[in-house]
């Protein structure tokens, strides 16, 4: 079995998203998500090879968790199953522009990841590696091997795709600029979304907060703008990309489908312009359904 081009690292979850009230309790859908496992079905959808790390618990929603990405075509010889300790939930309160939902994580399986649990091979083989500052945010040893993957995928070539992912829910604003901050230098891809972008930069400038993040000098920066597309910059070049019109019900996952089939893209033809094109066309079909990875459309 050859290496995947694409990895993601960071925790899958279970995802339970409650669907329109039937005027009795409420009623909880059952899927598979996680930022970066989102990005990892985004991008295999879109035909990339793709590869993820992490953990997940001996519990049959671990076992839900492989047999999904099993169907995905989406290589998970490395993920740790870690028989006393739970996988991650995520109750998802449906909404079309924000984003309403709640972790029961702590504790869980990939918080216990470490650096030493890293597959150094798979990293140095693959095309690029994607992150996120929740991978950075569930736990101290989960930072640690962001970054020693980092360091990994530098020293072989492998680029590092970054997206910021600001859950306020899991760490402070500071303790979340703080690490951002130390690890943009590592990034040669950065995906941040705009509204995030305005809390950790203090403006409201979408151009500004572009320049902030791409300062470090990635190849590709791309501002997520939810209705409003975003913007890539990247070859010395700024492009504004509309988004088109649909009828969203649900922004979960978008950013993540994005960074997802912006990676397969970006590889299979080298284009950054045509990428995001298709990152945005993607984003915008994902928000039409409930549930983060559901909505993903195929190639």
């Amino acid at each position: 079995m050859g290496s995947p081009d694409i990895l993601t690292l960071g925790e899958p979850l279970i995802e339970m998203v409650r669907l329109p009230d039937q005027g009795g309790a409420p009623v909880y859908s059952q899927g598979i998500a996680g930022d970066v496992l989102n990005v990892a079905v985004a991008a295999a959808r879109q035909g990339g090879s793709v590869g993820l790390l992490g953990a997940v618990g001996g519990d049959p929603f671990g076992q839900d968790v492989l047999a999904f990405c099993a169907g995905e075509g989406i290589d998970t010889r490395a993920v740790l199953v870690l028989g006393d300790d739970p996988t991650g939930v995520a109750f998802i309160a449906p909404d079309p522009a924000e984003r309403r939902f709640f972790y029961a994580r702590r504790g869980s399986a990939a918080s216990f990841y470490g650096p030493d649990d890293l597959p150094e091979d798979l990293i140095a083989n693959a095309k690029v590696i994607h992150v996120s500052a929740i991978s950075q945010a569930i736990s101290a040893s989960m930072r640690k091997a962001v970054r020693r993957a980092a360091e990994i995928a530098r020293a072989n070539d492998t680029l590092v795709s970054y997206d910021l992912n600001l859950r306020l829910k899991l760490w402070t604003l500071e303790q979340a600029r703080r690490a951002i901050e130390d690890f943009l230098p590592f990034a040669d891809i950065v995906l941040p979304s705009d509204d995030e972008a305005a809390l950790l930069v203090g403006s409201e400038d979408a151009h500004l907060q572009l320049a902030h993040f791409s300062r470090h000098g990635p190849a590709w920066g791309a501002l997520k703008r939810g209705a409003n597309g975003a913007i890539l910059q990247g070859r010395g070049a700024q492009h504004v990309i509309a988004a088109p019109k649909v009828r969203a019900l649900d922004s979960a996952g978008a950013g993540d489908s994005f960074a997802g089939t912006f990676l397969a893209h970006l590889l299979a033809s080298g284009d950054g312009l045509s990428a995001a094109r298709a990152a945005t066309h993607v984003a915008a079909q994902t928000v039409t359904g409930l549930g983060a990875t559901a909505p993903i459309p195929r190639l």
